[in-house]
């Protein structure tokens, strides 16, 4: 699919931000906050291969076939971070998120990004992709030597992500004139059998761009089922290339919060398989993960290490600083055949328990360099939480008038740096996924995509 072609009027001013006045003198003259401003978008680890080559993917045959380890020192602070979460236990969940929502340093970013630049699907989602894709060079050379970009986005609704790539690919320069060919994955809010706990309210999206979506041969949009896989498989085979593929997959884990890693766990092994087998050479993969302690997460990463040229572990600013949620952006994809036989394996084993049963790699296969920066990484993520749940604690359920200011300004600085930082354009200028001027729909993945739809049930 491409964007439909059309006149395009010269993007007018930004409207003005709603945030409260912030004097840019006063601001660098307190080193402390403009530190604390430039720490919160920086929180990202890359990992560095050695030259030694030992990173290498491990043989096929030992691929799910030994019991999975636990690895004493990432339990440890998983233990430490638990202890911490446990003093949450008794406080009103209400009146806490109301509380952490205050104190969150990036809150006023998206009524800024509403205000300025005209956002649409503007959720915290939108904020979290628009800031990786402003960090990191996830458009690959290939792409725009070609002027087009084809992208798959699972677990999608209710389309932030979409939302977000077609303002930044619209309000760039060097990207706006690219033929944009994507398509998305998600758990159909149509299904009857999908109850509505499971699946985004917010439709808008999705019942503007529907031939763009594929619920899978069992109409559910259920990535844990193989079948639903590959029928996203051939249903993007329209692209010449898959060059980027993003996965932000998660589901309520509140009866178990200290379990939150493992109980996605198979849901986050299926969508890097389906990145594996879907990308092309020198794509990249956006992936989202929990806290990383546990040995699925250990053998996943250093799959993702043997698989692409670069992974970096990050958390986003408007990502709230006290979850446990990272990014994994692995780039330059180092092409399918590189690890076919590896993900054939993984298929023949692919499903909702995935990662319950044996480990992706024996313990004694994964280096022990690799292993010292895993840690580093895992460390460096845990003391940053427990500070910030700290902090909360420390702030709840009063705080006085000087530290309410302080977070006023930190929450306003925040804001100006993000629009800042990642040079957030109005999109007035732009063709949106909702209106009659969207996206063209090749006859050919329209085929398909009605094959998959809801309308095919009814």
């Amino acid at each position: 699919m491409g964007r439909a072609h059309g006149s395009r009027k010269k993007a007018g001013r930004p409207p003005q931000s709603n945030m409260a006045a912030v004097d840019p003198d006063t601001a660098t003259l307190d080193p402390d906050m403009a530190t604390e401003v430039e720490e919160l978008f920086s929180k990202r680890r890359t990992f560095t291969k050695p030259s030694s080559e030992e990173w290498l993917l491990p043989d096929p045959n030992e691929v799910l076939t030994h019991p999975q380890q636990q690895h004493p020192e990432l339990q440890s602070l998983k233990a430490s971070l638990n202890a911490v979460k446990s003093r949450l236990s008794d406080q009103d969940l209400s009146e806490w998120q109301w509380h952490t929502g205050s104190t969150n340093r990036a809150g006023k970013v998206i009524a800024a990004l509403r205000s300025a630049a005209n956002a649409e699907i503007c959720t915290q989602a939108w904020c979290k992709f628009y800031e990786i894709l402003g960090t990191f060079p996830l458009l690959p050379e290939a792409a725009a030597a070609a002027g087009a970009l084809n992208t798959v986005h699972l677990c999608e609704a209710p389309g932030a992500f979409v939302s977000a790539l077609n303002h930044y690919t619209q309000t760039s320069e060097a990207t706006r004139y690219w033929d944009w060919a994507w398509a998305a994955s998600t758990l159909n809010p149509y299904h009857e059998g999908n109850g509505g706990h499971a699946t985004v309210a917010d439709d808008r999206l999705i019942a503007n761009t529907l031939p763009w979506w594929s619920f899978g041969s069992d109409n559910t949009g259920d990535l844990t089922s193989l079948k639903n896989l590959l029928q996203l498989q051939g249903f993007v085979a329209h692209m010449p290339r898959v060059d980027l593929v993003t996965a932000d997959g998660s589901f309520d884990c509140l009866e178990a919060p200290d379990e939150q890693e493992a109980l996605v766990a198979s849901l986050v092994l299926c969508e890097a398989a389906a990145g594996l087998l879907l990308l092309s050479s020198g794509g990249a993969l956006v992936l989202k993960m929990f806290t990383l302690y546990e040995h699925s997460s250990v053998c996943l990463l250093y799959l993702l290490n043997c698989c692409f040229s670069s992974v970096s572990v990050f958390k986003p600013a408007t990502s709230k600083a006290g979850n446990s949620e990272v990014y994994v952006v692995g780039r330059g994809h180092y092409g399918k055949d590189a690890a076919r036989p590896l993900v054939a394996k993984l298929l023949r084993s692919y499903g909702p328990g995935m990662a319950d049963g044996p480990a992706l790699f024996p313990a004694a296969l994964i280096p022990a360099s690799y292993l010292r920066q895993h840690l580093e990484v895992c460390s460096y993520f845990h003391a940053r939480q427990v500070a910030t749940i700290t902090e909360n604690l420390s702030l709840f359920p009063v705080m006085s008038a000087e530290q309410r200011g302080r977070l006023e300004r930190l929450r306003d600085l925040t804001a100006q740096q993000y629009l800042l930082r990642f040079r957030v354009g109005s999109s007035l200028a732009m063709h949106t996924p909702f209106g009659p001027a969207g996206p063209r729909l090749t006859p050919r993945m329209f085929e398909r995509s009605c094959k998959s739809s809801l309308f095919s049930s009814v």
